[in-house]
C-alpha cells in the first residue's frame, strides 16, 4: 500500500535484531523511553532521553513517522489507516531500536556544541543504570519505559499502538505509560525547551520563530528551566481538535472552550476543496489540504517547513480592533460577502461549519451549480484569504472572551501555546499576536513548536511519558484504549487521572 513517508530523525536502518541481557536499577539515571504513537493515519516511533531531576536536559535520539496515502478516499479513511499500522508499525520500531543509545556512550554527557546530540565516551557498559540489548550485535540501553498513546482517537488505530507498547513493555519488563494525545500537545513546547532548541521565552511583539535551529548549548550541568511555566493558556488546533484549555498543572487542563461542529483544521481541508483550482488538489500528494490552502492564499511567503527564519511577509492584515469590527460582514470586491461565525454569541465555544457553507456557496454558484472551473484565480485567492482571515479571528475571539470573563485569569497567564497541526500555519500567528496586540493582551506571549512537532508524532509522546514518569505514575498494563477521553477534570471521564489504570510507581528505582 502507497504511504508518504516523513523521517526527522533516526538511527541506523539496517534490520535489527534484540537481545535482552540485563537490567537493574540506581537510584539517578538517565531516563530513556520508546514512544508510539497511532491515534489516527500516522504510525509514529520515537526515542528519547532525559537527563535525571526537573532541570534534565532531553535528547531526540529518533522520531520517524509513515503517513497513510488516503488521497483515493478525499479524507482518512479508518480501515486503510489501520493496515498502514499494521504494515509499518513493526518496521519502524525495528529502526528505532537501532537509534538506542550505545553502551560505550553516556547519554548523560552532551557534546558542548550541539544540543540534543549525544556526545561520544568510553563508560562503563552499566553506566547509564538500566538495562542492555543487543541490537545487530551492538550493546544498547533498553528503554526505562515505554510510552503510548491511549486516547482519544481512533480505537481500531490506538489498539495497533497500545498492543504493540504492551508487548514491548512486558517482554523488557519495564513499566508502560499509556498517556492522553490532547495533553500531549499541550505539553510539546515544553519538550522544545527541554530539547533546547530554538524556542525563546515567547515574546509579547512578535511570535517565535516555527523553525528547528538549535543554538549553541550550555554547559551538560546546567539545568534548563521548562517553559511554558503554568499555568499558561492552550489552544489546541487540528484536523480533529478545536479547544482552548487553561493548562494549570502536568494533569489539570481546564477546557474553556470547544468546537460545537467539526475541528478547524476539517473546516480548513474542507474550505481548500471549494476553493482551490481543480489541477492543484489533483497534484496535491496528501489529503490535508489547509497547507495548500495557505500556500495558496499567500504567495511568495515562507512555508511552515522552511528550516531557516521565515522572512517577514506582508499579509496586508488589520486586525478586528473592537468586537464590533471583528463580527463585521465581510464583503468582498466580487459582490459576495462571509458572516463570521458566532457573529450574534459571546459563548465560549467554536463553530465552523455555517462559514464552510457561505464558501460552498459562494465556489457553486460561480461555476454554475457545476463542477467547471470558471471562478477567476484572483477571485479564489481572495476567497481563501478571507475565510481563513475569519477562521483564525474567530479562534481569537474566545481567547478574548475567556479573558474578559475571568480577570484572575487575564492576570496569571503570560503565555497562549498553539498546537496541533494548524498551529504551523504562519497566517494563523500573525493574526493571533496582531489581535492580542490590539485588544488588551499584548502582555501575553504567544508560541508554538516547530512544524515537525505540530502535527502528530511520537515525540511529543515520548516527552509526556516523561512527565508522568517522573511524576511518579505509570500505567497498568490491562488499560484498554480511549476513543474519547477528556484532559478536563470536569468531564465524564474525571480528565487525565480519572481514567482507570494509572499505578502509582515504587520508588525502588
Amino acid at each position: 500500500m502507497p504511504s508518504l513517508r516523513h523521517t526527522h530523525f533516526h538511527g541506523d536502518r539496517a534490520s535489527t535484531q534484540a537481545v535482552v541481557h540485563r537490567r537493574h536499577h540506581v537510584g539517578s539515571r538517565t531516563l530513556l523511553t520508546l514512544a508510539i504513537e497511532t491515534s489516527c493515519d500516522d504510525t509514529c516511533v520515537a526515542v528519547l532521553s532525559k537527563d535525571p531531576g526537573p532541570g534534565g536536559r532531553a535528547t531526540l535520539h529518533f522520531n520517524s513517522k509513515v503517513t497513510c496515502d488516503s488521497t483515493a478516499y478525499g479524507g482518512v479513511y479508518p480501515p486503510v489507516a489501520l493496515r498502514s499500522h499494521d504494515a509499518h508499525l513493526a518496521p519502524l520500531v525495528a529502526e528505532a531500536l537501532a537509534a538506542l543509545p550505545p553502551i560505550e556512550q553516556r547519554p548523560r554527557v552532551h557534546d558542548d556544541d550541539t544540543p540534543g546530540v549525544i556526545a561520544g565516551g568510553s563508560a562503563a557498559s552499566d553506566s547509564h543504570g538500566g538495562g542492555v540489548m543487543t541490537v545487530s550485535g551492538v550493546p544498547r540501553q533498553m528503554p526505562t519505559f515505554v510510552t503510548v498513546t491511549r486516547g482519544p482517537g481512533m480505537s481500531a488505530n490506538l489498539g495497533s499502538g497500545l498492543a504493540t507498547a504492551k508487548g514491548l513493555a512486558a517482554a523488557w519488563q519495564v513499566p508502560l505509560l499509556a498517556v492522553n494525545h490532547m495533553q500531549a500537545h499541550a505539553l510539546t513546547p515544553r519538550l522544545v525547551s527541554a530539547l533546547n532548541w530554538s524556542l525563546p521565552a515567547p515574546s509579547p511583539s512578535s511570535p517565535p520563530p516555527l523553525h528547528h535551529h538549535p543554538p549553541a548549548a550550555a554547559a551538560a550541568s546546567a539545568p534548563i528551566p521548562l517553559t511554558p511555566e503554568y499555568p499558561f493558556l492552550t489552544l489546541l488546533v487540528s484536523g480533529g481538535h478545536t479547544q482552548l484549555v487553561h493548562s494549570c498543572s502536568l494533569t489539570d487542563h481546564r477546557i474553556l472552550a470547544t468546537t460545537v461542529d467539526v475541528a478547524v483544521g476539517d473546516a480548513l481541508d474542507k474550505a481548500a476543496r471549494h476553493i482551490l483550482p481543480p489541477d492543484m488538489l489533483a497534484s496535491h500528494g496528501d489529503v490535508m489540504y489547509g497547507a495548500l490552502l495557505e500556500r495558496f492564499a499567500f504567495p511568495g511567503s515562507s512555508p511552515a517547513s522552511t528550516p531557516s527564519p521565515p522572512q517577514e511577509y506582508d499579509y496586508e492584515y488589520t486586525p478586528p480592533f473592537r468586537r464590533i469590527d471583528e463580527i463585521a460582514t465581510y464583503t468582498s470586491p466580487y459582490s459576495w460577502t462571509l458572516t463570521p461565525p458566532l457573529a450574534a454569541s459571546r459563548a465560549l465555544s467554536y463553530s465552523f461549519v455555517g462559514l464552510g457553507s457561505q464558501i460552498h456557496k459562494i465556489v457553486a454558484s460561480k461555476n454554475g451549480g457545476g463542477s467547471d472551473d470558471t471562478m477567476p484565480l484572483d477571485e479564489r485567492r481572495c476567497l481563501a484569504r478571507a475565510a481563513m482571515r475569519l477562521l483564525f479571528e474567530h479562534l481569537a475571539s474566545r481567547v478574548l472572551i475567556a479573558l474578559a470573563a475571568e480577570p484572575e485569569l487575564r492576570d496569571a497567564v503570560r503565555t497562549l501555546v498553539v498546537s496541533g497541526g494548524v498551529a504551523s500555519n504562519r497566517f494563523l500567528m500573525h493574526v493571533l499576536r496582531k489581535t492580542l496586540d490590539v485588544r488588551g493582551a499584548a502582555h501575553i506571549g504567544l508560541t508554538a513548536p516547530p512544524p515537525a512537532l505540530c502535527t502528530d508524532n511520537a515525540a511529543m509522546i515520548a516527552w509526556t511519558g516523561m512527565e508522568m514518569y517522573e511524576a511518579g505514575w505509570e500505567s497498568d498494563l490491562s488499560v484498554h484504549v480511549q476513543r474519547k477521553w477528556s484532559i478536563d477534570p470536569a468531564s465524564d471521564e474525571g480528565g487525565i487521572l480519572g481514567l482507570g489504570g494509572w499505578v502509582r510507581r515504587k520508588s525502588s528505582e
